[in-house]
């Protein structure tokens, strides 16, 4: 169902016409969340709805997010400008590393429960510590050396500590609970945290199977809790940022994407040593790790894959192992993967000894490891075609590039480096470039502390929970295990509306 609503007169030359179907950077709003996608075709969003609408001759065409009648479902609806970019001659920009998101500490407090103290549990105790009006009340993990760890580390002399995930669950002061698990747990935990009423932040992906995912996202929309995904690099200023240059249609039409990631020598082995290393707890090395760039072209672009095709395996590390630890490698002085203990949090006994726990392995393997390197080629239901690639070969650092390509210009970026440049197709036109220059930001580029500022502000109803739908929740992973259902299968995979849907949802 849709309606059509007058625009004001002030806003009537800013919409879509025949001549420019997508100059328009109006946004329309629910209740101050913004809907989209935007510039949807009239027929489909009388077909399809979903908070699709399009700005057409000083109309609006649109949907409610739900398809409800906006007249009677006590709804607000707006239609306002983006925040608006620097002069598009040539500028620099520094933005802060919470992205303008501000936080102020809520009375009374919110108190969380952690879940899982390995690399990256550690890195979000850190930040969680440091915000104001936020408890740390139970830190929980299969290891009590790793939990006193990092119990000792930032000063939580009080904080109540266990093994036990469900002792943390039954206690009713904690509001929140971030697990940080290995994917194939992610399952059984966040469904008990949603059951337990709990708001719940979920490392990425949200599971290594879709079937999985697909059962969180139906356990949060029966909860009514808050629900946030580690997606983090969709809150680092650099994404943001491009964003905001999409949906001002500075790039006009966008015709291709291509995305890369190129894990330095180091942290590429430090997936063959790990649990990533096989498919069944990860899913693949392209849903464990990829999901986060796979996620970024759906939530970039406001769609979602419609055909996605891949080839990939391993390469670099399918020979046979000199030694299965590297502990008692004849060869280790000179070998560029030796064990470092990269991204792992090692317990002070594991340190000492970590072939005692299986946890320096040789990273060369005859048998079927996950891929060293991957590309994928796909098409949105936009018209946006795209490619991506994944490769453990880099020479210095891990690096993450974005290009975008439009009618009217081309953008082309680098994460690490927080730059990036459009170039007009005008001749004249000088162009924008956009860096973050100054301090250094946090983890992910800044997304890190961003992400759980987010989550935090929605735990006490301070904006709305930063997933929304059940797509927003799926679309990186469905996209990643789709494009290794191509590359085992070698053939080409199309995707549906219920694939984007959990189960127990009606997908029409």
């Amino acid at each position: 169902m849709a309606w059509v609503a007058r625009l004001p007169p002030q806003l009537g030359d800013e919409t879509d016409n025949n001549d420019s179907p997508y100059r328009s950077s109006l946004r329309l709003l629910e209740n101050g969340t913004e809907l989209g996608p935007a510039h949807a075709v009239h027929a489909t969003i009388q077909a399809s709805g979903d908070g699709r609408y399009s700005l057409w001759m000083g109309v609006v065409y649109f949907s409610s997010s739900d398809g409800s009648d906006p007249n009677t479902n006590g709804r607000i609806y707006s239609v306002e400008r983006p925040p608006p970019l620097p002069d598009s001659r040539s500028v620099l920009r520094t933005i802060a590393p919470v992205s303008g998101i501000q936080w102020s500490a809520p009375d009374p407090p919110l108190r969380c429960a952690l879940v899982g103290l390995g690399n990256r549990g550690r890195a979000l105790a850190r930040i969680i510590a440091g915000f104001a009006g936020v408890e740390i009340a139970w830190l929980v993990d299969a290891a009590p050396a790793r939990v006193a760890q990092v119990q000792a580390e930032i000063n939580l002399p009080e904080t109540r500590t266990g093994t036990d995930f469900i002792a943390a669950l039954e206690d009713p002061a904690v509001d929140a609970v971030f697990i940080m698990l290995p994917d194939h747990l992610h399952r059984v935990f966040a469904e008990q945290a949603f059951r337990a009423s709990k708001h719940v932040f979920l490392e990425k992906p949200i599971a290594n199977t879709t079937a999985d995912g697909k059962a969180i996202v139906a356990a949060w929309m029966a909860s009514g809790r808050v629900f946030q995904l580690g997606h983090v690099l969709r809150w680092a200023p650099f994404y943001q940022a491009i964003r905001n240059v999409i949906r001002q249609n500075l790039l006009g039409p966008i015709r291709v994407i291509s995305l890369s990631e190129q894990l330095s020598v180091a942290h590429g082995a430090s997936f063959l040593r790990r649990w990533h290393a096989d498919a069944d707890p990860s899913g693949s090395l392209i849903v464990h790790k990829s999901c986060h760039d796979l996620d970024l072209v759906c939530w970039l672009l406001d769609s979602r894959p419609r055909v996605v095709g891949s080839l990939g395996g391993s390469s670099t590390f399918h020979r046979p192992a000199p030694s299965p630890f590297c502990s008692q490698c004849a060869v280790r002085a000179s070998c560029p993967y030796v064990d470092v203990g990269l991204h792992e949090n090692r317990t002070e006994a594991e340190r000492a000894d970590p072939t005692a726990y299986g946890l320096d392995r040789c990273v060369f393997r005859l048998d079927d490891p996950i891929v060293d390197n991957q590309v994928v080629s796909f098409e949105l239901e936009s018209g946006t075609r795209g490619t991506y690639y994944l490769a453990m070969q880099g020479p210095v650092r891990s690096e993450r590039r974005i290009t975008l390509i439009g009618d009217a210009a081309r953008l082309d970026g680098v994460f690490e480096d927080g730059r990036f440049t459009v170039a007009y197709t005008e001749p004249d036109r000088q162009p924008l470039v956009w860096s973050t220059k100054g301090p250094k930001l946090s983890g992910h580029g800044g997304g890190d502390i961003a992400s759980v500022t987010s989550f935090f502000n929605a735990c006490v109803e301070r904006s709305p929970s930063p997933i929304k739908t059940a797509q927003d929740a799926l679309a990186g992973l469905v996209f990643a295990a789709s494009a290794e259902r191509s590359r085992t299968s070698h053939q080409m995979v199309t995707l549906k509306d219920e694939d984007f849907q959990p189960e127990s949802v009606d997908s029409g």
